[in-house]
């Protein structure tokens, strides 16, 4: 075994033992600081108070982890990447604590992406045929990546709404992203996401249903940014030739599909409250996961539904290696809408083509006709019976 393998492996076991350790201690410390998250009528589904420092330790198993592995400093401008996640870090401890604008946490987020993009020399410069662009001048990958940045981060913030679901969503993301820049010889960029899979998993320990401690806003401020951070670079696979030999020239848009339910949940939760005259960041209970628990699903059972939904839209995409790219997000996009909930929208579109999927009139009219069943099998009986009692009297 090499010596750099021995190091990675390293950084993974200390990571793990970092969440571990460090999350029953953050539950403690916000025990005695009175920092929870408290239940509400508005979107919150948890009815009781649940310490909410566990970013603080999905933070430090992966920051101490990656930068123990060996491949911290093959990251490129990996100083900026550092304190845009310091600066994260902080700005979702103080939301968390004493809650910030969205203003204030926009600037916060503008200027980290500058720190990705001015720093680390990070920014999408290629649509690889997406919509029929190819390369773009650099003041519009500018403000595409910006715009990208701030998309995920706020999109996966938006999905931490039950027990276990931004955690799982988050390394389901992550190992698939690692998959790929394994494959494409980006070893760096593969181990940062190996990191962050094996931070969330260990954090899930604690956070599955029934949590023990949530991520807040200070985890999903640093996970977004990972993602975000992984989105953009892969974006750039199409240029390797072990990456095109095994999924084609997909890596512009299978990271539409690895972010599938985070930004789906965006963008139908947006829609629906524009069209209602309300504020697109208003809270409420019109998410994907809502919608699942108000069916009848529990908080275990929605998010292992949704993991599976996550990975099947991932291998759909995968699937289309051969298929023209804006074919291939078609279908992508089509396989969202037809897997992930829209809060009636599919019903609405499935009567007017004259189908009727009225469930309780379907079953109204069951019960209509067991009963009429029954009535006719014990009118049946009650004549057997009469006439039996009439031979008996005869004889």
């Amino acid at each position: 075994m090499s010596g750099q393998l021995i190091q990675v492996l390293l950084g993974l076991v200390v990571a793990v033992g970092v969440s571990l350790f460090s999350v029953p201690i953050l539950r403690k410390v916000a025990y005695l600081s009175d920092l929870y998250d408290k239940p509400d009528n508005e979107r919150k589904l948890h009815d009781r108070y649940v310490p909410t420092l566990g970013g603080v330790g999905i933070f430090l198993a992966f920051f101490v982890g990656f930068s123990i592995s060996g491949f911290a400093e093959q990251i490129q401008g990996y100083p900026y990447l550092a304190a845009a996640l310091i600066t994260l870090l902080f700005t979702g401890l103080k939301d968390d604590i004493v809650d910030l604008s969205p203003k204030t946490k926009l600037l916060v987020e503008l200027a980290v992406a500058a720190l990705l993009i001015f720093g680390c020399d990070f920014y999408i410069s290629n649509f690889y045929g997406v919509f029929g662009i190819e390369s773009i001048p650099y003041w519009a990958s500018v403000l595409i990546t910006t715009f990208t940045m701030i998309v995920v981060v706020n999109a996966y913030n938006l999905i931490d709404g039950i027990d276990g679901l931004a955690g799982g969503v988050g390394a389901i993301a992550a190992a698939f992203f690692g998959i790929g820049f394994y494959v494409s010889g980006e070893y760096a960029f593969a181990v940062l996401a190996l990191t962050l899979f094996v931070s969330l998993v260990s954090y899930l320990k604690f956070n599955f249903h029934p949590a023990k401690i949530f991520m807040g806003d200070t985890g999903s401020l640093v996970i977004g940014f990972l993602l975000a951070t992984l989105a953009i670079n892969f974006i750039g696979l199409n240029e390797s030739s072990e990456y095109v030999s095994r999924f084609g020239y997909s890596s512009s848009i299978l990271p539409i599909a690895i972010l599938a339910l985070p930004l789906y949940d965006t963008i139908t939760v947006f829609y629906k409250r524009i069209r209602k005259g309300k504020s697109p960041f208003s809270p409420g209970q019109d998410h994907v996961h809502h919608a699942m628990i108000n069916a009848g699903l529990g908080h275990k059972s929605t998010s292992i539904l949704l993991y599976f939904c996550s990975v099947f839209i991932i291998l759909i995409a995968i699937s289309l290696r051969d298929v023209e790219v804006n074919i291939s997000l078609s279908i992508i996009v089509a396989t969202m809408f037809l897997f992930l909930p829209t809060n009636g929208l599919k019903r609405k579109f499935i009567k007017k083509m004259g189908i009727d999927l009225d469930l309780n009139s379907r079953k109204s009219g069951l019960v209509g006709n067991q009963e009429k069943t029954k009535k006719n099998i014990l009118d049946n009986v009650d004549v057997s019976s009469r006439s039996k009692t009439q031979e008996d009297i005869k004889v």
